[in-house]
């Protein structure tokens, strides 16, 4: 069943705009700092009511501002993984764990048993908060989700508490995760690399609305706004040539990703020239960055170029037609 939303919250000069439909399939909710995609969970949640709008999971309403409907969180069965965890201090891992369990007293020992084994975490049952790693952490906070058997999961940035080197390893055990669970699954980010390992589908937040929703190949491969391109990596963006304006009145610009520029060569009918200002080494490529008329620009070197540029050097870029992409600019 799919999850469907529809709601309108105002936070002081802020105001969350939200409509679409979850599918049965993990969703990266991606959206740069302050977006409102975490806004967006707590209203799912019931942590944070809405002003007005409607949420429903298939035929049961969990929100209804029309209705008066506003089911407690406790009722809407969705587990949520907080930045931080949230784990009660005074409590063991197994203690935990049980939080949200139903069942006798015989049944819960029996999951939170299973549970800990799944995640690794046996043999600190009886460890409390504050003697686990940020990894353990995480598992505890994993496997206490679970626990509660939730039809709908909402992870908020599950790996941002996490050093670098940890984040591969609790990256495939969530990803396990998403594979088991039979239902809506939200995860917020703000990396799109982490949404594709992890989610099949994405919606891209901006200024408190969703801009885009796809599947994350096509939205990689063809965003249509800025704010997508811009979180999968593209940053050249110039102002759109003569001719190539779309017949909407929507304001819009160029933007070319630095791996798909190239030397300029006959034929090319978009062309960017400026001066190379620096040049940053890298182990497979180098990166030039150009002043031109309209900024800086960064531009991918491979390391086997035929003509490496040097700084001080003017250049004149382009790329294959194709490989343009004509963006929206967002109103946030």
């Amino acid at each position: 069943m799919s999850l469907c939303v529809d709601i309108h919250k105002k936070l002081g000069g802020f105001s969350l705009d939200m409509q679409a439909e979850f599918p049965d399939a993990p969703t990266a909710v991606i959206g740069a700092s302050g977006s409102g995609k975490s806004m967006l969970l707590r209203c799912i949640a019931g942590i944070v009511v809405p002003d007005r709008g409607h949420i429903a999971l298939g035929e049961k309403t969990w929100y209804d501002s029309t209705a008066r409907t506003c089911l407690p969180p406790q009722r809407r069965h969705a587990g949520y993984l907080f930045q931080q965890y949230a784990l009660f201090e005074n409590r063991t891992v197994a203690g935990n764990i049980m939080m949200g369990m139903r069942g006798t007293k015989q049944e819960k020992q029996q999951a939170c048993r299973a549970l800990m084994e799944r995640f690794q975490l046996t043999a600190l049952a009886e460890h409390r908060p504050a003697q686990l790693s940020g990894g353990q952490k995480q598992r505890t906070a994993l496997a206490r989700m679970l626990g509660a058997q939730p039809e709908v999961l909402l992870l908020d940035e599950p790996f941002s508490a996490l050093d670098t080197h940890l984040r591969g390893e609790v990256r495939q055990q969530m990803a396990e995760v998403l594979a088991r669970h039979v239902g809506v699954s939200l995860l917020v980010t703000h990396d799109f690399s982490e949404a594709m390992q992890l989610c099949s589908r994405a919606a891209v937040v901006s200024g408190g609305r969703i801009v885009e929703q796809g599947s994350c190949i096509d939205l990689w491969h063809n965003p249509k706004t800025r704010a997508c391109a811009e979180l999968t990596g593209m940053r050249n963006f110039f102002p759109l040539p003569d001719g190539m304006q779309p017949n909407d009145s929507a304001p819009c610009c160029l933007g070319i990703r630095p791996e798909d520029l190239r030397p300029a060569c006959g034929g090319d009918t978009v062309t960017v020239s400026g001066t190379v200002q620096r040049m940053l080494p890298g182990i497979h490529t180098d990166q030039a960055i150009v002043q031109t008329s309209h900024g800086m620009l960064l531009w991918t070197v491979p390391h086997d170029a035929d003509s490496p540029p040097q700084a001080g050097d003017p250049v004149m870029l382009s790329a294959d037609p194709d490989r343009f992409h004509i963006l929206k600019i967002d109103k946030t």
